[in-house]
Order: structure tokens, then C-alpha cells, then sequence
């Protein structure tokens, strides 16, 4: 319960901030914008006194202090809202709250089944949660337990952490104020979907000025997908879509499908994505009415919380650059680089630069320092030349990569002028990579994909006004998004069975959930585990202990050099004598041999057994003390 509040008094202090800095924008943009600035704080205030005391109760004690601080002068003569701008607002965003509604009902069935199911003392997820949940889940519960700032890699100790871990520092907060994992990990996620929905039909809403370019826009950017459905009418049956592991419409990697549904394949199962965006798509609005909208007040707040991304979502403050110098160049352009236009984007750049700076310093510069992977050139994205480049982008993508170039070109030169960071990040990410997986230049292809859907709904709305009878435009439209949506909607289908009982995905089994309660209970917070290096690592997820060597599925992926000890981990694992000479020098303090651990060649389970006392047994799983 502490947890829950924790959050929920920043959410407040959000709303009140809100109140206060954005009273000429309408209830529904303060009301987002509160909430961003609640989650932005949640995140953000802990973590200048956890370098003084660690990330522990003190420090989230003096960040609540200083959240009390803030909020008492905000609350006197406090005005929130009249009836009649409520119910002018409620008109105005009445069609969007309906479709908000079943989006936001899915998000959180799907968060349901998702996180750490329980069944019969095993721990289960659903499809898109198998790959990247457990990494989450390390760094939610190792920041919490060991308490340590900056933290390290649980799943490579001794390295810091230099993963945008904010996104996950959030549930950490509420997991060391004693809230349960599961719930730790889905409060702020909700809050994040919600954010993340709003933000960009406001954003659409604002650019288009028109409510049903806005909606259209929407359903094209979160019921992304293309033409993938024709795989599984020629070569797949429904059941192998419905139950077969990725094996999807916007996720077939053997037929060159790979533009996966944003809800299913980025949100849900990214953190950093989920969390990047809420913020993201609010700055962007924000900073959108204050170049082009003449809202120069906005520059300012829309500074401070981009400058607050970059160890919530690197890939997010990276676009949120590009986009921002694309609209700076076009407004000195038009302002003639007066004396005004320079204060606005003083406003903007200086707090975008100089909180991001010791960010970028402190650990994305020490991430990628010296490793050529993470910026190189690399022509077509993950297709690679294997397919005729038009086709493959066409069948992944869809009708919009036909209609978005149309859109961009018939625009005017003001809308041109907005759109063109889209074009411009798209090209880029087709000649160039930016991280050591080739795959993950999504996260900037879709802020490309964004901009393009908000363009191309506005084309295709005033096409269809064209067409004089309402039936023949109504069945057009339907026809259009039919083809654009389907493939997200059997996604989502499928998403939402493998979180079902029967098709639910076995994350941990009874004997590994059981030993992590055992971890939990009896073994130091800074504690050395000897483990295979799976990735569904329980002693890592679940206890928040350390791992001698965990996943290179994380770690090759984050550009850390991790060969040398993996090897000495199985070596250690299968050569008793070896482990006998070296754990007191590598700190081991316990052995966990379970599943993935046996089925090592020569796996010394007999050593162990001969010459370490076993603290936990069960079918199975054992664990050694060994310090």
C-alpha cells in the first residue's frame, strides 16, 4: 500500500504542476500533461538523494518531502475547472474517449495476463512477455534490494547499469515500499498506456485541427500491420496464428514480416518503449504549439521534460533531437532569426541539453564508448537486401507506405514543413544503425511511422469528403482500414490467448519460484549466485541477487563484453575442482542448479553435492552454499 501511494501522491503533485503551468490549454491536454509530469517525477525525484543514500527509504523519503515542498504553494487559489469547459472539452474529445475505452481495456487484460501469473506455484506470461520481462524484472527488483546508485548489472556485476533503467526504477520504487512485484510492475505501466494513447491523439488532434483525421490516425498508428494475413491464407492455418509461437501477421521473421504491432511487440513487452513515448508524444506536443501554434510559454516545460529522456528511452531523446532541429531550422526561416525565436529556443535547448548532458555522461556514453556496434552503416533495415526492397516494406507496412509519400507530397508547405522529420528518420534508419541490433532501429522507425499515420489519416479523410454519398465513403473508409488494421487484429488475438490459461507461456517453474522465495528470505541482498545463463534466470528476476554471468540474449544486445565470463561460468559449473580454486576469489557465495543448469554438459552436480551443504531442495532446483 505505501507503494501505491507513493505513486499516486506524485500523480497528484503532476496535476497540481499542471494546473498551474498549462492554464491555457483545455482540461484534457492538463490532465495528460499532469499525469506525465506525475510519472516524470516518480521516476526523476528519488534519484539525486539516491546518490547521497542509495536507492532506499531515506531517499524516497526526502524526495517525498521535497514533492511536499513543492506542492504546498501550489495548492493557494488552486482553480481547476469550470462545468462549461468541461462539457465544451467532453464534446470535443467525446468520439476519442469512447475509442479509448476499448484500447485501454485490452492494454490492461493483456498487463493482466502477462505479469507473473501464478498457476499452481509456477509463474506464467503471455507470448510477448517470454523474451523481455525478465530482464525488466532483474533490474526492478535488483535496484530495490541492493540499493546501490548508480546500479549495476545484476546479471553482470561490477558493470554499471547503463540500460535506460528509469523505466523500471519506477516499479522499483514501489516494490521497496512494499508493494508485491506483480502490482509494482503494472500500476505505473497502466498509467503509461494511457499516457501514451492520449498523447498522440492530442498530438494528431493538434496538428490536424480535425477530430476524425485524429481518430483515423490513431487506429492506423495502434492497429499498425500489413499484409502478412496472406502467409497464413496460403501456407498457415488460424490455429498455428492463434497458438503457434511468433507466428503472427506482423511478426513472421521467416517470411520477412517484421513491422511488428506496436501495442503487442513494442509497448506491452518494452518498458523504455511504453515509458519513452508517454513522455515523448507530450513534449512533442508541447513544443508543436510552441513553434507552430505561437504558444512560446510551452518551449520552456517542453525542454525540461525532454531533457529528462535519455535514461528513460535513449531512442526517444534521440528522435525528439532530430524532430526538434528540423522545426528550429524552419522557424528561423520564417521568424527571420529574431531576438524572440532565439529566447523560445533558448527556453527549449538549454534544459533539453543540460539535463540530458550528465545523463549521457554518466552512463550512455559509457555504454557505447569504443564499441563500433552501436553506430554503423547498414542499408536496409533488417531486409538487407533480400527481398525487393518495395515489396518487403509494402507487405510489412501496408496501403500507408503508399499513401504516406502521396500525403507528404501534396501537403502544403507548412504541413511539409512539420512532417519532414518523418521522411528524414525513416531515411536514416535505412542507411544507418544505431544500436548492436539491427531490429532495434523500430523504436525510430516508428516515431517515423507516427508522423506519416497523422499525415496520411488527413489525406485520406479529405479524399473520402470527395465522395459525395455517405454510404459509398463510410464502405471506402472501412475497406481502408480493414486492409491496414487486420493483421493487428489477429496479433492482439493472438496476444490475448497466449496469456489464457491454456496457452499461457511457463516463465518460472513451481521449484524455481519456490527457491526465489527461499532467496528472498534467507541470502544477503548483495549475494554472488553461480547460475546457467538463461534468460528466465529466477535468482536474477525474481530475488534481485546477483549472477556471476546471466543472458547474452541482454547483455550482447546492450554492447557489453561478457564472453570471458560466460565461459568461466559453464567452466565452473562442469569442473568442481576448478570452482574449488576459484570461487573465493570471484566472491560465489551459493551454486543454483536447476533445469537449464543439468542440462550443461558435465554439469558437476556430484561435486556439488559432496562437498557443499544444499539449502533448498525441491524437484529439482538445489541450491549450494558455498562461502
Amino acid at each position: 500500500m505505501p507503494g501505491i501511494i507513493w505513486f499516486l501522491f506524485w500523480q497528484a503533485v503532476g496535476q497540481l504542476i499542471s494546473a498551474r503551468v498549462f492554464r491555457s490549454l483545455g482540461i484534457f491536454e492538463r490532465l495528460l500533461l499532469g499525469s506525465v509530469c506525475g510519472s516524470a517525477a516518480a521516476i526523476w525525484t528519488p534519484v539525486p538523494f539516491s546518490f547521497l543514500f542509495g536507492f532506499t527509504l531515506a531517499s524516497h523519503l526526502c524526495a517525498a518531502a521535497f514533492g511536499l515542498i513543492v506542492s504546498v504553494p501550489l495548492l493557494k487559489g488552486l482553480s481547476l475547472f469550470s462545468r462549461n469547459e468541461l462539457r465544451t472539452q467532453w464534446r470535443a474529445h467525446r468520439a476519442f474517449l469512447w475509442l479509448l475505452i476499448p484500447f485501454m481495456a485490452l492494454c490492461v487484460v493483456l498487463l493482466n495476463s502477462h505479469t507473473l501469473q501464478m498457476r499452481n506455484g509456477a509463474v506464467y506470461t503471455g507470448q510477448c512477455g517470454w523474451g523481455d520481462m525478465p530482464m525488466h524484472l532483474g533490474f526492478i527488483t535488483s535496484i530495490a534490494v541492493q540499493g546501490s546508485f548508480p546500479p549495476e548489472y545484476s546479471i553482470l556485476p561490477g558493470e554499471r547499469l547503463c540500460y535506460p533503467f528509469l523505466c523500471d526504477s519506477v516499479s522499483s520504487s514501489l516494490y521497496l515500499l512494499g508493494t508485491p512485484l506483480r502490482w509494482a510492475y503494472m500500476i505505473p505501466a497502466f498509467f503509461a498506456f494511457m499516457q501514451v494513447f492520449c498523447g498522440f491523439y492530442l498530438l494528431a488532434r493538434c496538428m490536424l485541427r480535425r477530430l476524425s483525421s485524429a481518430l483515423l490516425a490513431f487506429v492506423f498508428f495502434f492497429l499498425n500491420g500489413g499484409l502478412g494475413m496472406i502467409y497464413f491464407v496460403r501456407e498457415y492455418s488460424l490455429k498455428q496464428l492463434l497458438t503457434g509461437f511468433y507466428k503472427t501477421p506482423t511478426n513472421l521473421g521467416d517470411r520477412g514480416i517484421r513491422w511488428v504491432n506496436v501495442i503487442a511487440d513494442m509497448l506491452l513487452p518494452q518498458r523504455a518503449t511504453l515509458f519513452g513515448w508517454a513522455v515523448f508524444f507530450a513534449v512533442l506536443l508541447l513544443l508543436y504549439r510552441g513553434v507552430f501554434c505561437g504558444e512560446e510559454k510551452l518551449f520552456l516545460p517542453a525542454g525540461i521534460l525532454g531533457g529528462l529522456l535519455p535514461m528513460i528511452h535513449t531512442h526517444s531523446y534521440l528522435a525528439l533531437g532530430i524532430i526538434a532541429a528540423c522545426w528550429l531550422v524552419r522557424s528561423a526561416v520564417r521568424d527571420r532569426l529574431s531576438g524572440r525565436w532565439l529566447l523560445s529556443w533558448l527556453a527549449f535547448g538549454l534544459p533539453a541539453v543540460a539535463l540530458a548532458i550528465p545523463q549521457l555522461l554518466l552512463w550512455t556514453f559509457h555504454s557505447v564508448e569504443g564499441n563500433e556496434q552501436f553506430l554503423r552503416f547498414h542499408f536496409d533495415w533488417v531486409n538487407g537486401g533480400k527481398e525487393n526492397w518495395l515489396w518487403f516494406w509494402l507487405k510489412n507496412v501496408g496501403p500507408l507506405f503508399l499513401i504516406a509519400p502521396l500525403a507528404f507530397m501534396t501537403a502544403d508547405k507548412e504541413q511539409r514543413a512539420v512532417f519532414f522529420p518523418a521522411p528524414l528518420l525513416f531515411l536514416l534508419c535505412e542507411f544507418a544503425v544505431f544500436q548492436p541490433n539491427v531490429y532495434d532501429n523500430n523504436k525510430l522507425l516508428y516515431i517515423s511511422y507516427a508522423l506519416f499515420c497523422i499525415l496520411s489519416a488527413d489525406l485520406v479523410i479529405r479524399a473520402a469528403d470527395k465522395i459525395r454519398s455517405l454510404s459509398l465513403r463510410a464502405a471506402a473508409l472501412a475497406v481502408l482500414i480493414l486492409l491496414c488494421t487486420n493483421a493487428a487484429v489477429f496479433t492482439l488475438a493472438r496476444e490475448y490467448v497466449s496469456g489464457t490459461e491454456n496457452y499461457a507461456i511457463r516463465l518460472f517453474t513451481a521449484s524455481d519460484a519456490a527457491a526465489a522465495v527461499f532467496v528472498r528470505e534467507n541470502t544477503e541482498a548483495d549475494a554472488l549466485f553461480l547460475t546457467a545463463d538463461n534468460h528466465n534466470n529466477a535468482v536474477a528476476a525474481l530475488t534481485g541477487r546477483n549472477v556471476y554471468c546471466g543472458s547474452p540474449s541482454y547483455l550482447f544486445y546492450h554492447g557489453l563484453d561478457f564472453a570471458s565470463r560466460r565461459e568461466t561460468a559453464r567452466m565452473l559449473l562442469t569442473d568442481g575442482k576448478a570452482f574449488e580454486k576459484m570461487r573465493r576469489e570471484l566472491g560465489i557465495d551459493y551454486v543454483y542448479v536447476g533445469y537449464y543448469e543439468r542440462g550443461l554438459s558435465g554439469c558437476d552436480v556430484a561435486w556439488f553435492d559432496a562437498n557443499y551443504p544444499a539449502v533448498f531442495r525441491s524437484d529439482g532446483v538445489t541450491i549450494y552454499k558455498t562461502s
